[in-house]
């Protein structure tokens, strides 16, 4: 039986890796947001977007992708931003079954940040004029002095 002084056990420490969640940065008007890698397809830029007739006014259309009929969303007014008269880039998204195309400004980087880092949103945030835009928010990335919302 080993000395309790000399048991190697007592001086091992468990280290577990960390944790870390890729994600995909883009603006929105003024403001950062992120997406987990996990969903994205791909980022495309802008083109053409063919109108469906009685769709809700935030779905600007469809794109034929390669084949595929992407149905193309505006986010904007969900996060009570005003609208944008033409789309930067397209971050197709693919959540399930579904797949669809976010129209965002500008994607700026892809990075890893652990997964403790999400912290959780408060239930009053982005409360404007009745609505409370937080519900499509998953949490608050913080890096350093710059804040993106996960979606």
């Amino acid at each position: 039986m080993a000395e309790p002084d000399n048991d190697v056990t007592a001086d091992a420490i468990d280290v577990l890796p960390e944790e870390e969640m890729r994600i995909c940065l883009f603006s929105i008007g003024e403001d950062t947001y992120a997406l987990p890698v996990d969903l994205l397809t791909e980022i495309i830029s802008s083109q053409k977007i063919f109108p469906v007739p009685t769709t809700p006014s935030h779905v600007l259309g469809v794109i034929n992708l390669r084949g595929s009929i992407v149905p193309i969303v505006d986010i904007r007014p969900v996060l009570s931003l005003p609208p944008q008269s033409t789309p930067g880039q397209i971050a197709v998204v693919k959540y399930g079954s579904m797949t669809l195309g976010i129209v965002v400004d500008n994607v700026s980087e892809v990075v890893g940040v652990p997964e403790r880092s999400v912290q959780a949103i408060p239930s009053d945030y982005g409360a404007q004029a009745g609505k409370n835009r937080s519900r499509f928010m998953k949490g608050i990335i913080q890096r350093g002095a710059d804040v993106a919302a996960l979606l």
